[in-house]
């Protein structure tokens, strides 16, 4: 609305945001737009999907009705993460009014579109358009009332796309990154003040120049970055380690996030977690099975976790239990260590989540 008020933009532009990543070349993309928006002048955007496994969801994949011969959206619904539908419920209006659609189910959504400049002025005029899927949903409602329509392309199979706006995305697409799917975006490519930050090695190993490690174990997919330090003994796979790190001797690292600064001594087993700035493990611990470890905290030898989230603070937030209060009230956690506190899903929730995300 701010760009329209201050006709900063004048022809087709491309929306994206900058939690997306991708490679794709949207030149031929952004020729298709023109195209549909010379023959058809209600065109207001074009969105950019991409064909995906279905297997597992990160919150961004999405079933859509299409025209098979011109490309045009009908019918745009987001799949839920944690969710497996038995059955869709499609308005029948959408294959009434329209002799020949296909149907999508297998499609992510990378949040990218090519916008006509109509697209400012119908956010501007509709102040009910409060996210991008608004302004979908809005305009498919309207197409007649409004006199815009919304047409879909989709990006070549080597290309790649995504967003990043939860954590199961986010270690996703760290994967694809470091198997090298989304060439040229990879750890080696990156310069920092003219020096290259990793150096790449077989089986899909990044290392910095500035990394320090002993006779280590490297199996696969392990990133590594300036600072840090492995001792001796330990097994590293699937894992990327931030920067300023220390890991101790004999210790065994699959599928783990290490943030900056983080400590683990000797002896510890770390499996499918991820670990928070500047946190301190000790010695002989357990850490397994989807735990998140805040940043800070300090966990107590020989200390075994699954399935656990722990903060440094000894108490947290949670959503009154009447409905029409709004406030949040503080919760006492149960302590596994002076700077190390277990929050349960019964105590504590994201204050943000709600049946219509």
């Amino acid at each position: 609305r701010d760009l329209d008020a201050k006709a900063l933009i004048r022809g087709n532009f491309i929306l994206m945001g900058a939690d997306t990543v991708t490679n794709a070349d949207l030149r031929p993309v952004l020729d298709q737009h023109k195209r549909m928006a010379k023959f058809d002048k209600g065109t207001a955007a074009t969105l950019v999907f991409k064909e995906c496994a279905i297997n597992d969801r990160t919150g961004n994949e999405l079933l859509i009705a299409v025209d098979k011969q011109n490309a045009r959206l009908h019918y745009h619904q987001r799949l839920r993460m944690n969710h497996k539908e038995a059955r869709y419920q499609i308005p029948l209006d959408v294959f009434l009014g329209n002799s020949c659609v296909a149907l999508h189910h297998n499609l992510l959504d990378p949040q990218i579109a090519i916008g006509s400049p109509s697209m400012l002025s119908l956010f501007s005029d509709n102040f009910d358009f409060q996210t991008r899927d608004d302004f979908v949903r809005g305009l498919l409602i309207n197409e007649e009332l409004l006199d815009s329509r919304i047409y879909v392309a989709l990006l070549p199979a080597a290309q790649y796309a995504h967003k990043v706006n939860n954590w199961p995305s986010y270690q996703l697409v760290s994967r694809d990154i470091i198997n090298r799917w989304a060439y040229p975006l990879v750890p080696d490519m990156g310069v920092y003040k003219l020096h290259q930050q990793y150096v790449f090695h077989k089986d899909n190993i990044y290392k910095s120049h500035e990394a320090h490690v002993s006779k280590v174990a490297l199996r696969e997919n392990v990133v590594i970055q300036a600072g840090s330090h492995v001792e001796a003994g330990t097994v590293i796979s699937d894992t990327v380690i931030g920067e300023n790190c220390r890991i101790g001797k004999n210790c065994q690292l699959s599928n783990v996030f290490l943030m900056a600064n983080v400590t683990i001594q000797d002896n510890c087993r770390l499996k499918h977690c991820v670990v928070g700035s500047s946190a301190v493990i000790e010695a002989d611990c357990d850490i397994s099975a989807g735990c998140v470890v805040g940043a800070k905290c300090v966990l107590p030898r020989k200390t075994k976790l699954a399935k656990t989230l722990v903060t440094s603070s000894p108490s947290t937030k949670r959503r009154a239990e009447q409905e029409q209060e709004q406030d949040y009230e503080a919760v006492e956690l149960e302590a596994i260590g002076p700077q190390a506190y277990i929050v349960s899903d019964i105590t504590t929730g994201d204050p943000d989540d709600s049946d219509d995300e």
